[in-house]
């Protein structure tokens, strides 16, 4: 896994590193050595360097400085207050005789190449007046933007745009990935994230991106049955969301596909013509509703929990009121995974306390809405408030979004495959169906993990055959 880091994180390792005898001025010689590499990579010859006032800033200026008889190169300065080490490299700069300008005069127009070097990752205020205009200079222009550590704007904890932010092509940050560069609204404004070695690295993280290697799935044994393999179980439908009852359909199918030995959908009665006709590897248990939504019943959620690894519930239930008692009672009596998703989230949301001592092992997949909703308003990094209610839950939470943050109350984990293609209606109808079948063998983080990083690799080559356009929650289970 790789790790990724608080700006808290990196301050300390850094400190230790000053301490261990390493001066600041030889870690800004350092990065700006690294910065010039990639510079040296992109088409160009014309190079504008934004130059803030604090040690961002002075890599970019002694980027500036190993520049001076490769490239042309224009440095504007963003700030009037400048520490000791970005005051020296700015009087070197001038004794070279290098254009140096102030912001208000940038102009952009012959521009190849952009250096962001106005903030790092100490930001912690909106960007407002001159400074604001110069960034949406930059990100109306035509150039490669490269941004120093952190695009400018871009809050390195929480991922958070602070009203303004730089649209980088390439990031180059030092050390270790910042959380910032890849949560929230990060991942719109760093662009590819390069991590420069610069000679310190810090010996804790918050948390760690999922790679391939950390979910591989275990050989199926030769011998072997598909009551080995699980049966997993979908409570879904109601007439009030006929299309998202359809798209149920599409969880049980991937809990197929991500290799359950059953997977059964359980729908209202009144129902059962709609399925019908469309089910075909599935197994169908029909469940008493009233108008088509499904009632609480014990007898009914006994039979359903019985020989059964995983429950999925959520998709297509519409607003009942019966809702809430049915995923009481399960968590409190099934003793496998619930995995609760859609309307089963909704429901949660008004009454959080009904999964209060349960016996079964909660996996929630919210997305960043629906979390808002379960957790309240907030104003912390996104990594914190899903540590925080996982923990509060006792269960594992995905929440998902362009990086799914993951977490089981202890460690964090984020999943950073997957596409734009992938947002659209019943794709988290087949994410809940892969979870529910990958925790029908495992345990409920394992099967997390498994869940979101195989779905986002099977929207990646879904993308690939359909474009970013076209792609359907169907086409992602034919890519499982």
């Amino acid at each position: 896994m790789i790790k990724v880091y608080s700006t808290n994180q990196i301050r300390d390792a850094e400190r230790k590193a000053i301490d261990g005898g390493v001066s600041e001025d030889e870690l800004i010689e350092r990065a700006s050595k690294k910065l010039c590499e990639e510079v040296l990579n992109v088409k160009g010859n014309n190079v504008a360097i934004f130059a803030g006032g604090g040690n961002n800033g002075s890599d970019a200026l002694s980027l500036a400085l190993l520049l001076r008889d490769l490239r042309n190169v224009t440095v504007y300065t963003c700030s009037n207050h400048r520490n000791i080490y970005n005051e020296n490299r700015l009087k070197k700069i001038n004794s070279f005789g290098a254009i140096v300008r102030p912001m208000e005069e940038c102009d952009l127009s012959d521009t190849d190449v952009v250096i962001d070097g106005i903030f790092g990752i100490g930001l912690t205020r909106n960007i407002e007046g001159e400074l604001k205009t110069v960034i949406e200079k930059i990100n109306e222009s035509k150039a490669y933007v490269i941004a120093v550590d952190v695009p400018s704007g871009l809050n390195a904890d929480t991922g958070k745009v602070m009203g303004v932010a730089v649209e980088a092509d390439k990031t180059v940050t030092f050390s270790g990935i910042k959380q910032g560069l890849i949560i929230s609204h990060g991942r719109n404004y760093s662009g590819e994230i390069v991590v420069a070695d610069i000679g310190f690295e810090a010996s804790e993280a918050d948390s760690e991106i999922v790679e391939a290697e950390d979910i591989k799935l275990p050989k199926r044994k030769t011998v072997s049955h598909k009551g080995n393999y699980g049966n997993v179980k979908i409570i879904a439908g109601s007439p009030t969301m006929i299309g998202a009852s359809i798209l149920a359909h599409e969880s049980a199918l991937s809990a197929l596909r991500s290799g359950a030995g059953y997977a059964t959908l359980c729908v209202p009665e009144s129902l059962i013509s709609v399925y019908q006709t469309r089910i075909k590897e599935e197994l169908l248990f029909i469940m008493p509703d009233i108008v088509g939504k499904i009632t609480y019943n014990e007898r009914i959620l006994d039979e359903i929990m019985t020989k059964t690894s995983s429950i999925v519930i959520g998709m297509g239930l519409g607003k009942n009121f019966d809702i809430i008692k049915i995923i009481s009672y399960l968590a409190k009596n099934f003793d496998g995974t619930l995995v609760i998703d859609g309307d089963g989230l909704n429901a949660l949301s008004e009454n959080i306390s009904a999964i209060n001592d349960h016996k079964a092992k909660i996996i929630l997949t919210p997305h960043a809405g629906e979390f808002i909703r379960l957790y309240g308003d907030y104003d912390k990094p996104d990594v914190e408030a899903v540590k925080e209610f996982s923990k509060k839950i006792g269960g594992v939470v995905a929440m998902k979004s362009a990086t799914t943050i993951i977490c089981d109350g202890e460690k964090i984990y984020l999943n950073t495959t997957g596409s734009p293609a992938m947002a659209k209606a019943g794709s988290g109808d087949v994410l809940a169906g892969m979870i529910g079948a990958f925790s029908a063998t495992v345990d409920p983080l394992t099967a997390t993990l498994r869940g979101c990083f195989a779905f986002g690799k099977a929207g990646e080559r879904a993308e690939k055959i359909r474009g970013s356009y076209s792609v359907l929650a169907s086409d992602i289970i034919s890519e499982i």
